[in-house]
């Protein structure tokens, strides 16, 4: 057996003992069966803190089998879970980024885990840069399209590269962002301003460059950040429906004179939480089962 097939199985198992874990603590809860998955990007955990308050459960990420941990300001690496009225729901707390070095099956573990949990609706969030001169910071951006990975490219070594090869093909024939549920999020009443766009993924760990923001603007881009097309490509391969949503939280490189920093992503994030966690808390509400 090889090195890469080792790691394959190794991945398998810590997959398998962490869904047991939730499982079984579900079950204490008296929790049914989730059927939507929240995954919630930099500084956006507002959501999952409503949940606790509305009697949810949690657990860190470091106390679930294999789960990696976080080690971004922002991403707090707490799982929660509970029920939004009808929907029973799994919430994840942050992600890891491909800029912290990690690998693939770091990044896509959080999606394993929903989808052995038995997910069908998936939301997977984060915080972006605005670039469509129309959005402003505290916006909302329902992902429409998206432009893969760029100035990155995942060597055929890379454990994971020919399962996200293979996810690549199947969104690119199903179609990646679930056309019903961005219809359930743009209809889903908020005093947030709400567009629709295309999401572009850079590498990190640092902001584009100004150059690189007027690229992304001549090839389509409305919004940029660094995750979210990974977890989606590979939730849509494991059979679920994906709805995008970007929180802008800044102007991207060279649209304003001010400094792009982290602070000012979580502090943006931070200043719309309490509409933002009451429009998801809608959105959920909206989605069938």
């Amino acid at each position: 057996m090889s090195t890469r097939d080792l790691h394959l199985n190794d991945s398998a198992d810590s997959i398998s003992s962490a869904v047991e874990f939730v499982s079984q603590a579900l079950s204490r809860a008296g929790l049914a069966k989730p059927s939507v998955g929240v995954i919630l990007g930099s500084g956006l955990g507002c959501a999952a803190d409503r949940l606790i308050n509305a009697g949810g459960i949690s657990a860190d990420y470091v106390d679930i089998p294999g789960m990696p941990q976080p080690r971004v300001t922002g991403h707090h690496g707490t799982l929660v879970c509970g029920r939004v009225k009808d929907q029973s729901v799994v919430m994840l707390k942050g992600r890891v980024h491909w800029y912290e070095g990690r690998v693939l099956d770091d990044i896509l573990f959080g999606v394993r885990l929903l989808a052995g949990l038995g997910i069908r609706n998936l939301l997977v969030t984060n915080a972006a840069g605005g670039i469509n001169p129309q959005f402003s910071p505290g916006d909302l951006m329902v992902i429409s399209s998206h432009l893969r990975p760029l100035l990155y490219t995942v060597p055929a070594t890379f454990p994971g590269h020919s399962r996200m090869a293979n996810a690549f093909e199947i969104q690119e024939s199903r179609g990646l962002w679930c056309n019903v549920l961005r219809t359930v999020a743009l209809q889903t009443k908020t005093p947030l301003r709400i567009h629709e766009g295309t999401y572009a993924m850079m590498p990190g760990p640092c902001y584009e460059t100004p150059a690189e923001i007027r690229m992304l603007q001549k090839i389509g881009a409305d919004a940029v950040g660094m995750s979210t097309v990974p977890e989606a490509v590979e939730a849509v391969s494991l059979g679920m429906s994906v709805l995008g949503v970007s929180c802008i939280t800044n102007c991207a490189a060279g649209l304003t004179d001010q400094t792009l920093s982290h602070s000012e992503v979580t502090a943006t994030a931070s200043a719309v939480s309490e509409p933002f966690s009451e429009w998801i808390w809608n959105v959920v509400c909206g989605m069938k089962p």
